[in-house]
C-alpha cells in the first residue's frame, strides 16, 4: 500500500508543527529560571549617579589599585599616595555565570597598603573583582575582571 502526500496532509503539517514547536518551548520556559544577575539590581540602578562620581574620582587618581593573583593569592596593592590605615571598604567577587558563588570580603590591608586574598577561596573561572573604597570618607571604586586557574 502506498501513501500518498496530499494537499490536505500539508496543511495539517502546517497547523500542527508550530503548535507542537510552541508547546516544546512553553515547557522549556517554565522549567528554566533566569533571575536577576544581581540581587538589589533596582536599588543599584537608583544608586547609579553616585557609582558615576565614584568610578570618575578613581580615574582622576594618579595611581590605582592593581590587582594580580599568581598560583597562590590574589594581591590587591592599593594607591601608594594613600596611607593604608585611612582606606577601608569592601571587596567583592562577583562570579557572572552564578551568583551563589559571590564572596564579599572587608579590606583590611596590611602596612605596604596591600591585602592578600587565598586563592583557593575562589573557583576556577572567570570573576569581577569590584572594590568599593573610601580614603578620608571619600569614596572610590575600582573594577577588573580576572581569570581564576586553580
Amino acid at each position: 500500500m502506498k501513501i500518498r502526500f496530499t494537499f490536505f496532509h500539508g496543511i495539517m503539517v502546517a497547523i500542527i508543527a508550530p503548535i507542537i514547536l510552541l508547546t516544546i518551548f512553553i515547557i522549556f520556559s517554565k522549567y528554566n529560571t533566569f533571575g536577576l544577575v544581581e540581587k538589589d539590581y533596582y536599588q543599584k540602578e537608583l544608586d547609579y549617579q553616585s557609582q558615576i562620581d565614584r568610578e570618575s574620582r578613581t580615574n582622576q587618581l594618579s595611581q590605582n589599585v592593581n590587582i594580580y593573583a599568581d598560583n597562590i593569592v590574589i594581591v590587591l596593592q592599593f594607591p601608594s599616595i594613600f596611607l593604608s590605615e585611612n582606606i577601608s571598604g569592601n571587596i567583592y567577587f562577583f562570579r557572572p555565570s552564578d551568583i551563589n558563588m559571590d564572596i564579599n570580603i572587608q579590606i583590611n590591608l596590611n602596612d605596604d597598603g596591600s591585602q592578600i586574598i587565598d586563592k583557593t577561596l575562589l573557583q576556577h573561572g572567570t570573576w569581577v573583582v569590584k572594590i568599593n573604597w573610601k580614603n578620608n570618607e571619600i569614596e572610590y571604586y575600582t573594577e577588573k575582571r580576572i581569570f581564576i586557574n586553580n
